[in-house]
């Protein structure tokens, strides 16, 4: 069989009933290149489940096995599979006519073998009679493909995907009779793409002989809805919600309103509450040339309420000799010539171990409080990336007000100051951020904005001495211009140029003030505090 060859396998036990039917619809299939594999698992029905598989003869392959469970059914049809692609039917289940050719064309089309389809369905009853439909929200997935699994939106029956992927990922687990394909989802969301397909193309019967409404099936889905929750890793956990935090409350809410496991529910909500305290913290430093400065900058790192897992120290050869790798925190050096910028950043980025990441060059300071602010904000809501406002020159800069969906404003109005930033590690592990040596700082919160919603904390959380937001608006807009994914946006691009020119109003308005107060600065705001 060739390239579009599929193979459809029907797992059944004592399944006459409705085995006739779904062995009809498998053979309606508008797609040519297509075997109907019927697995009988030790059937003990005094031979009605045999003589349904029997009367449709050589237009199916019929394999018998001892009972074993659906599990072992399909690694056995797996096995036994001529077809390059592979799907499977339930024996009271039914497949609408156009279903696997749709998904054929579809897997032609995207050229990957690391695509998993699943689609749309209709519910059924026991006479066959449609019911109602679970239709999906194709934007929420198109953006975030790994909720189909883990908000349990994948129905076994509607996927159709590569015989070897699913071989590649070790097959089904015989260990677990009723959950074998959530365990096989999970698998494949950390090795796979899923792709939803917006159409219904599976009937999925609903009666009250099916197994998962058995109290041992519901035991068995609890214990690995429990797995869940103790291997998710941060990282795994950033990549679905932003943080394990929002990812235990948004799994908790799923599985107290949609499932019925609310024990499991329960401990998610608990893990939540400690989640954050729970996370590591790096600091990466860079030490600039005055070895004095540098001291203060550590200092203010090491006197903070939440104290990091481990300074990363970036900088030239004397300065980190100088400065010496003991202090109240665990330090780590990482000497370097280079001069630029995003390079040395990027250099204590790799050497960094903690799931979120704050930046801080010398001469400027955090404020004691900064690392706990920003650590249980990101983790509260879900962000991969945040600043906050700072002060300079004894003045509070209220860059933190510039939040939410801030692209393509950005563009014109980027007031984001390295010594403010913290993100998520899985930022930096998808490509976003120092990639360019030549480029500004700014380019890479463009990136991020461009991606991700940006969280702004309004508290000053960073003393600094001499922002370099100010001193990057003529290097930004050269970049900009020269960007293919950013040049078309010429209203905010205007804007930098108008900056440039001075025809905007500074942004320390209030400078000069009579009373001689303190005065805030504003920056144009994209939202308040916003969550990713």
């Amino acid at each position: 069989m060739g390239d579009r060859s599929v193979t459809i396998a029907i797992p059944v036990h004592n399944g006459a009933n409705y085995l006739g039917e779904a062995i009809e619809s498998a053979l309606r299939q508008r797609h040519a290149e297509t075997e109907i594999i019927v697995v009988d698992d030790g059937s003990d029905d005094d031979g009605e489940t045999f003589a349904i598989a029997s009367a449709f003869g050589d237009r199916i392959r019929y394999l018998h096995q001892s009972q074993s469970g659906v599990a072992v059914a399909l690694n056995t049809a797996l096995a036994n599979a001529s077809g390059r692609l592979f799907s499977w039917l339930s024996h009271d289940d039914l497949f609408e006519p156009g279903k696997t050719e749709i998904q054929v064309q579809i897997l032609e089309a995207v050229n990957r073998d690391d695509v998993c389809l699943f689609s749309d369905l209709s519910w059924i009853d026991a006479a066959g009679r449609i019911m109602g439909e679970q239709r999906l929200d194709q934007t929420v997935l198109a953006h975030n493909p790994r909720l189909a699994f883990y908000e349990g939106l994948i129905n076994g029956c509607t996927i159709l995907t590569t015989r070897e992927l699913l071989l590649r990922v070790g097959g089904f687990d015989a260990r677990y009779p009723h959950t074998q394909d959530y365990r096989m989802w999970w698998r494949l969301a950390r090795e796979a793409n899923f792709v939803h397909v917006p159409r219904c193309l599976l009937r999925s019967r609903l009666h009250p002989d099916q197994g998962s409404h058995r109290s041992v099936a519901l035991a068995e889905n609890s214990a690995f809805w429990d797995d869940v929750l103790d291997e998710t890793s941060v990282l795994e956990a950033a990549l679905v919600d932003g943080s394990r935090e929002r990812f235990l409350r948004r799994t908790g809410e799923f599985l107290r309103y949609r499932s019925p496991n609310r024990r499991v529910a329960d401990r998610a909500d608990q893990m939540a509450r400690t989640s954050a305290a729970e996370t590591s913290v790096s600091v990466v430093i860079d030490v600039g040339s005055d070895a004095v400065a540098a001291r203060r900058a550590i200092a203010s790192v090491e006197a903070q309420t939440r104290r990091p897992d481990e300074v990363i120290l970036v900088g030239d050869h004397a300065i980190l000799e100088a400065l010496g790798p003991d202090g109240a925190c665990t330090r780590r050096l990482r000497p370097t010539p280079e001069r630029r910028l995003p390079a040395r950043l990027r250099l204590g980025l790799l050497a960094s171990r903690g799931d979120y990441v704050a930046f801080l060059i010398s001469p400027d300071l955090f404020v004691p409080e900064k690392i706990a602010a920003q650590v249980a904000r990101m983790s509260a809501q879900g962000c991969v990336f945040s600043h906050s406002s700072y002060r300079s020159g004894g003045e509070a800069v209220a860059t933190g007000s510039f939040g939410g969906r801030v692209h393509p404003e950005i563009l014109g109005d980027c007031y984001i100051e390295i010594s403010t930033v913290m993100i998520q590690r899985v930022l930096f592990l998808s490509g976003l951020l120092f990639m360019n040596d030549d480029a500004p700082l700014a380019s890479s919160w463009i990136e991020v904005a461009a991606r991700h919603e940006v969280l702004g904390l309004e508290e000053p959380l960073s003393d600094i001495e001499a922002p370099w937001a100010q001193r990057e608006a003529e290097p930004l807009l050269t970049w900009l211009r020269a960007s293919a994914e950013y040049r078309h946006h010429t209203a905010p691009l205007h804007r930098l140029e108008m900056r440039l020119a001075g025809s905007l109003p500074s942004r320390r308005s209030g400078e000069g003030a009579d009373d001689g107060a303190s005065v805030t600065a504003q920056v144009p705001a994209g939202g308040t505090d916003a969550a990713a």
